[in-house]
């Protein structure tokens, strides 16, 4: 690991890692740590402000150029300043659920989503992590970047809105037929299982599916193991918003992305031990856990018992 790339950067880009390493740590500690005290409160408005100065620094930073200087990470930053927004809005209404919720997706899609694609080749946080890098390999991996971002086609852009809003109207309660609570899961779940079935079937790839598809459903499961279940009239189900299925979608698309840009742009990336088998179980992992968590909330988990809503008890 090497600070060159950084230090030889320009102050755009150093001013925007400044911001953004501190609101990756703080934000961590912010959501393992008790809320409601003041230390949580200063740590919020601290955090808040990072996020919003490293939203604002992308303007500054054009190094893919795909609509004249931006790109879609000024879109993400779009959506990260209105989250902001709507983040600090929560908080003074006192919507600590909401405030919860938009504070997790913001922290995992804008920081943890976006931090993946920092890490491709041709990009400087690849060669800070990545670094010793060749001369040869600087110049087979410094226009991936733009070139996955130009030969992207068109539709990719719409679909990723589209997955993006999908994600989004998850984060609120609603009451919605059996089959939209499922449907989008079981969507997922088959496309990732199709792009591996009809790609590379060696044994390496198949485990890395199957370990993906068990950890996912195991992890999706454990983690909805409290959810109470409440089946309405004419096939209803009341459900509460999560912010997990955005986590998932974005991932999904990052790694198939990423997988894809690395195929076209330097394939002998994946002549490297383990990139294939990550890059195939990674997806599989997040589909199968979106769809054990969409299986749980309508009342099938295997592992954990489902419970009725109590007396008095917001249902859910």
């Amino acid at each position: 690991m090497t600070l060159e790339p950084l230090l030889t950067a320009s102050p755009a880009i150093q001013f925007h890692v400044v911001t953004v390493v501190p609101a990756a740590l703080i934000g961590g500690v912010m959501l393992v740590a008790r809320k409601g005290t003041f230390a949580h409160r200063m740590a919020g408005r601290v955090w808040i402000a990072l996020m919003v100065l490293t939203a604002l620094s992308t303007f500054l930073i054009h190094t893919i150029k795909l609509w004249g200087p931006f790109s879609p990470i000024h879109v993400l930053s779009v959506v990260t300043l209105i989250s902001a927004f709507e983040i600090i809005r929560s908080a003074r209404r006192r919507n600590f659920v909401r405030h919860q919720r938009m504070v997790k997706a913001l922290y995992f899609g804008g920081i943890g989503i976006a931090g993946l694609f920092t890490l491709l080749p041709g990009r400087i946080m690849h060669e800070m992590v990545f670094a010793p890098v060749s001369a040869e390999a600087i110049q087979i991996a410094a226009p991936v970047a733009t070139q996955a971002a130009r030969g992207a086609p068109i539709w990719v852009w719409p679909l990723l809105a589209a997955l993006i809003a999908l994600g989004v109207s998850r984060m609120r309660d609603r009451d919605m037929p059996m089959w939209r609570l499922l449907l989008p899961s079981a969507i997922l779940a088959g496309l990732s299982l199709l792009h591996v079935f009809t790609g590379e079937k060696s044994a390496p790839i198949l485990a890395a599916t199957l370990a993906g598809a068990t950890a996912g459903l195991m992890a999706g499961w454990w983690s909805m193991r409290a959810v109470s279940v409440n089946r309405l009239s004419g096939n209803l189900i009341r459900v509460k918003g999560e912010y997990g299925s955005l986590v998932a979608i974005l991932g999904i698309f990052a790694v198939r992305f990423a997988a894809g840009t690395i195929a076209a742009t330097a394939p002998e990336i994946m002549t490297i031990a383990g990139v294939r088998e990550l890059l195939a179980g990674l997806p599989v992992l997040l589909s199968s856990l979106m769809a054990a968590r969409a299986l749980a909330q309508a009342g099938y988990n295997p592992f954990w018992p489902v419970r009725q809503p109590l007396a008095g008890e917001a249902q859910y």
